[in-house]
């Protein structure tokens, strides 16, 4: 089964944020919106205007030498690496362009990065590009990866958030949780969605939903 999506239009964003309402297991909760990224993710002109919506919130006079990939949001950080650059934000590296990495992950789950990457982290001032952010779970493992290997996040940013700041770093975003109407996002033990007894339509992760 296919989970059917509606187009969300925000007055503050050109770009759709496409949401189904029912009840999803992620690794770390129960949510009662599935929100599907592929198209800002994966869209080129969509990542661009992603982009360009949220170089418009940051601090033009920071620095930022890499931005680091979370969730498949490898296309919408080049494009934010280049929008942030047209934009006037400057980076300390050599050849005074930004890098975009992503991490790699272990088998239990830590983010690590190999020698070749590891200096493109090292000493560099790093934005966390995530696609969605509502624990905030993955996003501190971000900082403290970040921290491991030598280097200093400024924040983060995404397409969709629950948070305004995580481990005290600011988070930047283009939809938020209070968009949507009654957005929930509890610990399994806590879900008003299973205590009624409600089925869980699919299970979400960063790749997307497996439907039942």
């Amino acid at each position: 089964m296919v989970i059917p999506t509606v187009h969300f239009h925000s007055e503050y964003s050109r770009i759709p944020l496409r949401i189904a309402k029912g009840h999803f297991a992620t690794n770390h909760s129960h949510i009662n919106y599935y929100i599907d990224m592929t198209f800002t993710k994966h869209r080129l002109a969509e990542a661009r205007q992603a982009a360009e919506e949220l170089v418009v919130q940051m601090d033009h006079n920071t620095i930022i030498d890499t931005v680091l990939c979370l969730d498949g949001t490898e296309v919408l950080g080049a494009c934010l690496a280049d929008a942030m650059t047209a934009a006037g934000i400057r980076t300390t590296n050599e050849h005074n362009t930004m890098y975009v990495v992503t991490p790699e992950y272990t088998s239990a789950g830590q983010m690590i990065f190999r020698e070749n990457i590891a200096h493109l982290i090292r000493n560099r001032r790093v934005l966390v590009l995530a696609a969605s952010v509502t624990t905030g779970g993955t996003i501190q493992s971000a900082i403290q990866t970040i921290h491991y290997y030598g280097g200093a996040c400024l924040g983060a940013c995404s397409i969709f958030s629950c948070l305004d700041e995580c481990e005290g770093f600011p988070v930047k975003s283009i939809f938020r949780s209070e968009q949507l109407d009654n957005y929930l996002c509890l610990p399994s033990n806590q879900c008003p969605l299973c205590k009624s007894g409600a089925r869980l339509d699919g299970l979400v992760n960063s790749y997307g939903i497996s439907s039942f």
